[in-house]
């Protein structure tokens, strides 16, 4: 049997997607104005978590399936449920391997 090792999921934007997310996203003001802050910060909190001996899996949030998402759900575009949507994209990718 292989040692699970623990993942986090680290919500993950592309350039291009990151002004049409802050307008949808229920909580842009939790975020940094520019993509450019967005990722420096994102590639931190990715080094300290990786230095805690985890695991990190960027999941991509893209705007569409996102607000599908968070419909389905009846739930706002905000910063909790960015994480539940990466955790649960993270373990779908996992029972998928």
């Amino acid at each position: 049997m292989v040692a699970q090792h623990p993942v986090s999921a680290l919500p993950w934007y592309s350039r291009a997607d990151y002004p049409t997310l802050l307008r949808l996203f229920s909580d842009p003001d939790r975020l940094p104005a520019s993509y450019d802050a967005w990722l420096q910060r994102a590639e931190q909190v990715e080094n300290q978590l990786q230095r805690a001996g985890l695991a990190v899996a960027r999941v991509r949030i893209r705007p569409v399936p996102f607000t599908a998402w968070c419909r389905e759900r009846n739930i706002s575009p905000d910063q909790a449920a960015r994480l539940t949507f990466a955790n649960e994209s993270a373990r779908h990718l996992a029972a998928r391997r």
